[in-house]
């Protein structure tokens, strides 16, 4: 009886055995549950090197591609500006240098031609009339009459002042007896001291008033240095001097 029982024990332990090698067995929590429960066959994903295009649902889930080296680079464009060329700006140009020369003496005509000749080269012209003293004369009053100026000057001649004539011109010094004309104040009176000393008492001085023009012409200094000269040759008796720009 007991070899019975060994062998049926013997006999269920083997069929546990095979059941348990061929997953047959129902045990709860058995290798078959174990295995289930690990394996999740909708994550899994094919890797290699095959030419085999991609499942749909594997194509779905796998990430946006990059973009391709060919496409275009907005985004550098926009995030780094500084890497856009400045704009090359032009050498300032230097101004030219300016120099400014004036012309006195001039009659309106003189000064009018010269200014024309200034504008034309793209030079400023200023003219300004000036008045002033001229020269100083030394005379006597004009007479009454023509017979009256012939005896003032026998009365000259008596005293031994030579060097005078008298006015023959229609106007407000008609008949006056002129002993001389003078370019300063100074050579004026002691020519009329000199008269004095000879007994000529009513002798007098008088300074005539003129009006000249002058004109400034300004413009770049190494073209109105040749203008200069050439108006200098046109006009030599009319004084030049340099003069203060911006007046």
């Amino acid at each position: 009886m007991k070899t019975f029982f060994l062998y049926l024990l013997l006999g269920a332990n083997a069929l546990l055995a095979l059941m348990n090698m061929t997953g047959f067995s129902a045990a709860p929590g058995g290798e078959p549950d174990r295995l289930s429960s690990q394996l999740h066959p909708e994550k899994l994903k094919i890797i290699g090197h095959g030419d085999d295009a991609p499942a749909p649902e594997q194509a779905a889930a796998d990430p946006a591609p990059v973009a391709s080296e060919s496409a275009p680079v907005v985004a550098s464009s926009e995030t780094a500006p500084a890497a856009e060329s400045a704009p090359v700006e032009a050498p300032a140009t230097k101004p030219l240098a300016l120099a400014c020369v004036s012309w006195g003496g001039l009659t309106k005509a003189q000064a009018d031609a010269i200014a024309l000749r200034a504008k034309g080269l793209k030079f400023t012209a200023k003219e300004q009339t000036v008045n002033g003293t001229s020269s100083w004369w030394v005379h006597l009053p004009p007479q009454t009459d023509r017979a009256g100026a012939e005896k003032k000057a026998e009365e000259l001649r008596t005293l031994g002042v030579n060097d005078y004539f008298i006015v023959k011109d229609p106007g407000a010094n008609q008949n006056a007896i002129s002993l001389g004309l003078y370019k300063s104040e100074e050579s004026a009176n002691r020519a009329l001291e000199a008269l004095k000393t000879k007994g000529v008492r009513s002798a007098r001085i008088e300074a005539r008033d003129t009006s000249s023009i002058k004109l400034e012409v300004t413009g770049p200094a190494d073209q109105l240095a040749s203008f200069s000269s050439d108006t200098s040759s046109r006009v030599p008796s009319a004084p030049r001097a340099n003069c203060p720009l911006g007046r």
